[in-house]
């Protein structure tokens, strides 16, 4: 296994760090070998946290053989135990689940943050509106003006550590972490940037709740004396149906319910 740590300055408004306690989030991204969380392997992690404000600290657990795996999650899972919120790009999906899998594999006991927060469902219903042709970690880059000195994704880093497993050439290697530790190192700016999207009313999302959903839903809350720390005017259609839908089996945990609409794409 091979460690790097960086500590990077990164200018994010006050008000924003401050509104999203980013000083209590781990920023995360990982590398595999495939799409496969039975069969392939997790060979790169990255995490990235706030020391204090725009003091970003980034480490890399880089398994220099398939054997390192086991390794780099313990190590990860150690540095993320103190987390109760964590922060990627599309890692509801992927990442976590990834992570979960190979954890259990491993035998290795893992409690996952609380909280995703997964900044792809954030920016997904609006990114037509904000003039982007699509809606991937790049794509969002380059419309905030963010300019990267790593030019591979994902899908070439896997040939790439195929081939570093036969080489061992450190060049290789270096090229893969770049990519990994730029993906995180990125996600504050993206976050900060949510916040943008979030307080800029002028969107409208397409699949945005009904107004009968949202009289209806309203009313349940009302009824049965439920307050949501979210916007309801902004939902969407297939968060209020499953909100409205807890609320009628009897459930009442507002905080599970706002991770529905925070969650949802």
């Amino acid at each position: 296994m091979f460690i790097k740590e960086y500590n990077d300055l990164l200018d994010i408004q006050d008000d924003v760090f401050d509104c999203y306690s980013m000083m209590d989030i781990a920023y995360f991204d990982i590398e595999t070998t495939g799409f496969d969380r039975e069969e392939d392997s997790l060979i790169l992690i990255s995490l990235g946290r706030f020391i204090d404000y725009n003091n970003f600290y980034i480490k890399q657990y880089f398994a220099e053989s398939l054997e390192d795996e086991k390794d780099i999650l313990s190590e990860f899972e150690a540095d993320l135990k103190k987390y109760s919120m964590w922060c990627s790009y599309n890692g509801i999906a992927f990442d976590e689940p990834f992570i979960k899998k190979r954890m259990e594999k491993h035998n290795i006991f893992f409690e996952a943050p609380k909280h995703h927060i997964d900044l792809y469902r954030r920016i997904r219903p609006y990114y037509k509106q904000l003039g982007m042709e699509r809606c991937n970690l790049k794509s969002v880059e380059k419309h905030i003006g963010i300019q990267r000195e790593d030019k591979i994704d994902g899908g070439i880093s896997v040939d790439l550590y195929e081939e570093f497993l036969v080489t061992y050439e450190q060049a290789l290697k270096e090229t893969i972490m770049l990519h990994n530790y730029e993906d995180v190192l990125n996600l504050p700016k993206i976050h900060e940037f949510i916040y943008k999207v979030e307080n800029n009313h002028n969107l409208i999302r397409e699949d945005g709740i009904t107004d009968k959903q949202l009289k209806y839903l309203k009313s349940l809350l009302k009824k049965n004396e439920l307050q949501l720390n979210a916007d309801l005017e902004r939902i969407s259609k297939k968060a209020a149906a499953r909100i409205i839908d807890q609320i009628l089996k009897g459930y009442r945990d507002c905080e599970e319910m706002t991770n529905i609409i925070n969650n949802s794409y």
